[in-house]
């Protein structure tokens, strides 16, 4: 059996979507959604419900005006965040370990995870987007599949080495030469079975290779400058981190200069530890 096989039944055997995941997944593009429906979801989990009122109360919101009814946040929220905030919850939880294979720490790929979800979000509104909820997920999830080729990739450590000593290839390139698959689309295999549909989908498969990708452009240029400069932070590197490609196309196609990055660098700083505290 090939490494490829062994990770696709990984894949097949990763954990479900929680089921309140599930529930709010089917009133997301609802726009008559009725929010009491909403709190009945949520109310009966009185951790979900503290984090929802601190959501909406957060400084990551720039919340002016301070509210403490659960159906006051969910409305100030929206369906669309409610159900990113949960999905981030219990994600969150499967991203804290340490990944030896990648050389990360406790808590580095969570707090990568985060950076690069906020940092594109703030991207995403210096572009004047509409999907900013969208985007906030699928930089949140990105690098998923770290998860499932840690093991494998520390099993094989020195033909990596022996790989970039050889070679001048990304990571991702050398995943592929080494276990057949990377984790880009091991990580977009889990959302696929998740179902949450392609743009989420095929944000998290090409966040390395953005001129790969056939649809949600857009989207995808963004994951991917977030992560780069989350890296270019020094969050989340292990020792693979700067062996990854940086992408010139995403900054000329979508018009940013250098200032742009560097102030959602400077806000997404601000607003990681609030966000980092609440999923924590």
């Amino acid at each position: 059996m090939t490494y490829r096989d062994r990770i696709e039944e990984h894949i097949a055997n990763f954990p479900k979507m929680p089921p309140l995941c599930q529930s709010l997944l089917g009133y997301l593009d609802d726009p008559d959604v009725d929010f009491k429906t909403i709190r009945n979801l949520v109310q009966y989990d009185p951790g979900l419900t503290a984090n929802v009122l601190k959501l909406a109360n957060s400084v990551y919101l720039g919340t002016v005006q301070e509210i403490s009814s659960l159906q006051a946040a969910l409305v100030r929220l929206g369906t669309r965040r409610v159900f990113e905030l949960v999905l981030s919850l219990a994600v969150s939880t499967r991203l804290v370990p340490a990944l030896p294979g990648y050389g990360l720490e406790a808590r580095d790929l969570l707090r990568h995870s985060i950076w690069t979800a906020v940092a594109a979000q703030e991207l995403a509104r210096i572009l004047q987007m509409k999907n900013v909820d969208t985007v906030f997920t699928v930089g949140l999830l990105h690098d998923l599949g770290l998860l499932l080729l840690d093991p494998f990739i520390a099993g094989e450590r020195d033909r990596f080495t022996l790989i970039f000593e050889e070679q001048s290839i990304s990571f991702n390139t050398a995943e592929r030469e080494v276990l057949g698959i990377d984790h880009a689309e091991a990580g977009a295999g889990i959302l696929e079975l998740w179902q949450l549909g392609p743009e989420i989908v095929s944000g998290v498969r090409w966040h390395h290779e953005p001129a790969e990708a056939s649809c949600f452009q857009e989207l995808i240029y963004l994951i991917h400058l977030a992560d780069m400069l989350s890296l270019s932070e020094g969050i989340g590197t292990g020792i693979y981190g700067l062996q990854y490609n940086v992408s010139a196309e995403p900054v000329r196609a979508l018009g940013l200069k250098k200032e742009h990055l560097e102030y959602a660098a400077s806000k997404t700083l601000d607003k990681m530890r609030e966000l980092e505290t609440i999923l924590t």
